[in-house]
């Protein structure tokens, strides 16, 4: 079996694309032990709260 491997750009490409589609934060449609979901979910939530006018918290690392 090949696994596919998809770039961190093309992960928030496609969490761009379902926000804009209305798809909700976890409907990305990975495995539920997939690394991507941090990366899609990042990404959607950026979406989000630059559609509803918020700012996010982003805890140091």
């Amino acid at each position: 079996m090949m696994d596919q491997v998809i770039s961190i750009a093309m992960i928030e490409e496609k969490a761009r694309d379902a926000f804009s589609r209305g798809a909700g934060r976890d409907e990305h449609g990975f495995n539920w032990h997939s690394p991507a979901i941090e990366a899609w979910q990042a990404e959607w939530d950026r979406c989000a709260a630059e559609a509803w006018g918020i700012e996010l918290e982003v805890s140091p690392p």
